[in-house]
């Protein structure tokens, strides 16, 4: 009875197994370039999302801000294209929210980071009265700064500039990876003293 057995039992010949095997390789190949293309489209979305989560972020913060400025201290030229006076690449400005004494922000761009700072001027001969940017003491100086606080607003940023006569008009570039995006807008102060 066994020797019936072992003659009715069959195997897998080795042409099908090379099939099977083939087929195998080819269907996981095939998963594997869906998988790759997915993460690819995963990556450049998440990169074009966190850019533009970057700029709007900064065009946010900046536009509250320099709405209730009652100065802007970076001078600044009419237009984009105006011959021998470039846009600013930073902007200084009065804070126009409720602070006890004169303290102006600046932001500015360093090594792709775009730069908040909270500066406050002042004459040597009086150290704790701030006093404007441009101010002259008795003998014409100007007055010192110090940089009371700065932070870190966006990333990943290429180039920004400023420009504009009564609207400040503000374009910024951003690069991650492949992906790249500009942002412009103007903004009309509330506050500012033309």
């Amino acid at each position: 009875m066994k020797n019936c057995r072992k003659k009715n039992q069959r195997g897998f010949t080795l042409t099908e197994v090379l099939t099977v095997l083939g087929i195998t390789i080819i269907i996981t190949l095939i998963t594997y370039d869906i998988f790759l293309v997915s993460q690819q489209s995963f990556k450049k979305g998440d990169a074009a999302l966190e850019i533009t989560q970057n700029g709007r972020i900064f065009l946010d913060r900046l536009t509250r801000e320099l709405r209730q400025t009652p100065e802007i201290a970076t001078s600044l030229p009419p237009a984009k294209t105006t011959q021998g006076f470039p846009p600013a690449a930073e902007i200084m400005f009065a804070d126009g929210h409720d602070v006890p004494d004169i303290q102006y922000l600046r932001y500015f761009l360093n090594n792709g980071m775009v730069k908040r700072q909270r500066l406050v001027y002042y004459f040597a001969t009086e150290p704790g009265v701030y006093v404007h940017w441009n101010a002259r003491d008795a003998f014409g100086q100007l007055p010192q700064s110090s940089v009371l606080e700065e932070r870190d607003i966006a990333e990943y940023v290429n180039q920004i500039k400023f420009y504009g006569a009564g609207v400040t008009y503000m374009e910024i570039w951003l690069t991650k990876g492949l992906s790249t995006a500009h942002f412009y807008t103007g903004v009309w102060g509330r506050n500012t003293r033309l």
